[in-house]
């Protein structure tokens, strides 16, 4: 700290050519994080005064390299570092993240099907709780805009109700695992150490397991005309060859990353809307345990979910100088 005093007491004094000579033996052996930040942030501008603009962006871009989230102050820096921070790009060209959820899942009917009148159906479906993991990455295309993929092992559930023949009553809740390997275009703006972010995307879907618990109260009038019921249940049914193994969603998300340190964590709520039919309809009948234990026949349907994931991510910082060449650059566009 003595030498990084000195330096700047010569700086001031403006003996500016003994600063390098100076301060070199510290940089190679000595100075720990923080001074070698302080000291590159010296030596960039002394560079910049003794006319040697690229030692001096040399010394800027090892300074980034130490400290990649290193921003200057508009208001209180000298102007000439503002120009020269101007001239490098520290956003990360790719980021690492992962995460883990909960979702909840509820399946939407296009077409009614069943063993009743479907007219006058009484069928309900509703929201269950799911869980999903996943890795993921995004390649920055500019400050604002990101490129992004995942793979996600998913697990959701829905659940179904009936009351067939205005008195037997039915209920089903199917549980689905999936590969996903959503793709998507995020734009993120900053907001002190937090950046908020918006996403639209499409998600590709194949479909690993489709199983369900499903019951039926078979309810009788008896000779003296009180209501009989006779429970039917059985052990988990496999769905999986009643339904289609690839289907797609759209997906829509907000969330917020939070740094700390170089990395972040961050929050992300997303809605998925489905954007195919979730049945094998070349197959909708072939359930006998379904079609004759139970009188269900799978509708025509979508399933869309809500997830709220948390998770962390790991910049791949490259500080770089800007390219000065000019012509057509669709990133500056997206800036």
């Amino acid at each position: 700290m003595e030498t990084l005093n000195t330096a700047r007491q010569n700086f001031t004094e403006g003996h500016l050519y003994g600063i390098p000579a100076l301060l070199k033996p510290c940089l190679d052996n000595g100075f720990n994080k923080t001074e070698k930040i302080q000291a590159y942030w010296l030596l960039a501008r002394t560079y910049l005064f003794i006319d040697d603009p690229i030692s001096a962006e040399d010394s800027y871009l090892k300074l980034l390299k130490l400290d990649p989230e290193y921003t200057v102050d508009p208001e209180n820096d000298p102007v000439e570092m503002i120009y020269l921070s101007q001239k490098f790009k520290t956003t990360p060209v790719f980021v690492l993240f992962g995460k883990i959820g909960i979702n909840a899942s509820k399946a939407s009917p296009f077409q009614n099907f069943g063993v009743d009148n479907t007219s006058a159906s009484n069928e309900a479906y509703s929201y269950k709780f799911g869980f999903h993991i996943g890795v993921g990455t995004e390649w920055n295309m500019s400050n604002h805009f990101s490129l992004g993929v995942e793979f996600d092992l998913v697990s959701r559930k829905y659940a179904y109700s009936n009351t067939l023949f205005e008195f037997d009553e039915q209920t089903f809740e199917e549980v689905q695992r999936t590969i996903n390997i959503p793709v998507f275009v995020k734009y993120r703006t900053t907001w002190g150490k937090m950046y908020p972010f918006v996403y639209l995307g499409i998600n590709p879907n194949r479909l690993l397991e489709a199983s369900a618990d499903v019951n039926l109260i078979d309810k009788a009038t008896s000779d003296d005309e009180s209501l009989l019921e006779f429970p039917v249940t059985g052990p988990r049914e496999d769905l999986l060859d009643q339904r289609k193994k690839i289907t797609a969603s759209l997906i829509a998300g907000i969330g917020i990353n939070y740094r700390f340190g170089y990395n972040y964590i961050f929050v992300d709520l997303r809605y998925e809307y489905g954007m195919t039919n979730m049945i094998d309809i070349n197959n909708q009948y072939g359930n006998d345990v379904l079609l004759y234990r139970y009188a269900i026949v799978d509708d025509d349907k979508r399933l869309n979910s809500f997830a709220l994931s948390f998770g962390y991510v790991k910049p791949l910082y490259k500080p770089r100088k800007i390219s000065e060449k000019r012509g057509l650059n669709l990133k500056r566009l997206f800036k």
